[in-house]
C-alpha cells in the first residue's frame, strides 16, 4: 500500500518547483498588502487637510507639479507611473489641487541618435516669475508705454491662438469641444513640486533666473497659416485696402508660390529692464522636492526585481514626501544654497546617471535666503490617532 502511495507523490524537483512558485506568489501578495496598508496610512493623514474648513473668500491651494525626463530614459512614461502610484493618491486624499506638466523635449543628432534636451522646466518656471515681475512694472503709474506693449502682445497672442485653433480644426475635424477648454487661471502663486533630481535642479535654477534675470520680452511672431488660409488672408487684406489690390490677390489664376511667400517679420524686443530699478520684490513660490530613484539599464535589474517583491520602503518614502506637500505648515526657509544643492544628490549615483554630465544648482544667494521649501526629508505633517502598525 505504501508503495502505491509513494508512486502518486510528486518528485522532489516538482515539489521544489511548486514550493518556489508558491513562496514567490505569497511573498508578492504580502508585499502588495503591506504596501497598500502603508499608502492607506498616509492617505488617512492627508485626509485631515481635506476636512479643514475654509472661508467663503478663501482660495483652495494648488501646486504645479513638474516632471522632466529621468536620466537614462527618452520619455516620461515611467516617471508618470511613479507619480500616479505613490504621489497622486496622497494628493487626492488631501484634496490638493494640482497642475501637472510633463516636459519631454528630444532632438535627433546628425548620426540619427535621439537624445533628451534639458532646460524645459527651467525655462517655464523662470518665465512664470518674470511675468509677475513684468506685471508689477506695468502697474506703476509712470510706465504707460509698457501697458501699451502688453496690449499689443496680448493681441498678437490671441491672433496666434486663433490661428493654431484653425490649423487644428483643419487637421483634426473630429476634435472634441472639451479639448478646447482651458482651466481658469489660478489667482494666487502656485507652489512648485519637482519629482526627481533632474527636475529639481532645473526648477530651483529657474526660480533664481526668474527672480533676478532680464525681463526683456520679444513680441511673438505670427504663426504661419496653412497655404490655403494664407492665400485667403492676403486677398481679404488687399480688398480692404483698395490701393493695394493686385491681380495676384484678386485673380483666379493667382501664383500660389508668390502669394505664400511673405517677408520675414522684424523681431521687436520690449525693453522692460529700462524700467526695472530693482525695487520690486516678487513673491516666490515655495518649492518641494520628491525623490524618484529611477532604475534604468541592465545594471538596475536586480534592484527592480527586489522592488517588485518588496515595495514597502518605496511607499514609505515617496508617500511621506507627498504628505509633506499636502500640509502648508511643513514649509520652512531653505538653509542656503548648500541645502538646495544637496537635495536628491544621491540619485546621481544611480545607473541611469552613468556617463551623464552632473547637474549643478546655480542659485543667487539672496534668492536662496528668501526661498521657502517643503521639508520633505522629515515627517512633520500632522498625525492621526494610532500608528502605522495599528492600521
Amino acid at each position: 500500500m505504501f508503495a502505491r502511495i509513494r508512486k502518486k507523490l510528486p518528485g522532489p524537483k516538482t515539489v521544489a518547483f511548486w514550493g518556489s512558485v508558491t513562496g514567490a506568489v505569497g511573498f508578492y501578495k504580502y508585499n502588495k498588502h503591506e504596501s497598500q496598508k502603508r499608502l492607506d496610512y498616509y492617505c488617512q493623514r492627508a485626509a485631515q487637510a481635506a476636512n479643514e474648513t475654509m472661508g467663503s473668500m478663501d482660495t483652495a491651494r494648488k501646486v504645479h507639479v513638474y516632471i522632466a525626463v529621468p536620466m537614462g530614459e527618452l520619455g516620461t512614461r515611467r516617471a508618470r507611473q511613479h507619480w500616479e502610484k505613490y504621489i497622486l493618491p496622497v494628493f487626492a486624499a488631501g484634496a490638493l489641487d494640482y497642475e501637472l506638466t510633463l516636459v519631454n523635449e528630444t532632438e535627433v543628432d546628425d548620426d540619427g541618435t535621439e537624445r533628451v534636451v534639458r532646460g524645459g522646466v527651467h525655462r517655464m518656471v523662470a518665465e512664470e516669475i518674470k511675468e509677475r515681475r513684468r506685471r508689477q512694472l506695468e502697474a506703476e503709474e509712470d510706465n504707460g508705454e509698457l501697458r501699451l506693449w502688453r496690449a499689443a502682445i496680448e493681441e498678437r497672442e490671441s491672433e496666434n491662438e486663433a490661428r493654431r485653433l484653425k490649423k487644428r480644426l483643419g487637421e483634426e475635424p473630429g476634435m472634441s469641444v472639451l479639448e478646447l477648454w482651458k482651466a481658469p487661471e489660478y489667482p494666487g502663486v502656485m507652489d512648485v513640486v519637482a519629482i526627481g533630481r533632474e527636475t529639481w535642479v532645473e526648477m530651483v535654477n529657474g526660480i533664481s533666473d526668474g527672480a533676478v534675470g532680464s525681463l526683456n520680452k520679444q513680441v511673438p511672431a505670427l504663426v504661419p497659416l496653412h497655404q490655403d488660409h494664407q492665400l485667403q488672408e492676403i486677398k481679404t487684406e488687399t480688398r480692404d485696402d483698395g490701393a493695394q489690390v493686385t491681380d495676384t490677390a484678386g485673380g483666379e489664376s493667382a501664383n500660389e508660390t508668390q502669394a505664400a511667400a511673405a517677408p520675414a517679420e522684424p523681431i521687436h524686443m520690449v525693453n522692460y529692464d529700462r524700467y526695472d530699478e530693482g525695487k520690486q520684490r516678487v513673491e516666490l513660490p515655495a518649492a518641494a522636492f520628491i525623490s524618484h530613484r529611477m532604475l534604468s539599464g541592465w545594471g538596475a535589474v536586480p534592484q527592480r526585481v527586489w522592488n517588485f517583491f518588496h515595495d514597502q520602503q518605496n511607499v514609505d518614502e515617496y508617500a511621506r514626501q507627498a504628505l509633506q506637500v499636502v500640509f502648508e505648515s511643513t514649509r520652512r526657509a531653505a538653509h542656503g544654497v548648500q541645502e538646495l544643492e544637496s537635495l536628491g544628490r544621491e540619485e546621481e549615483e544611480l545607473p541611469g546617471w552613468e556617463n551623464q554630465q552632473p547637474m549643478d544648482v546655480v542659485v543667487d544667494s539672496t534668492i536662496a535666503d528668501r526661498l521657502q521649501i517643503y521639508d520633505t526629508q522629515k515627517d512633520t505633517a500632522p498625525c492621526v490617532s494610532g500608528t502605522l502598525a495599528d492600521i
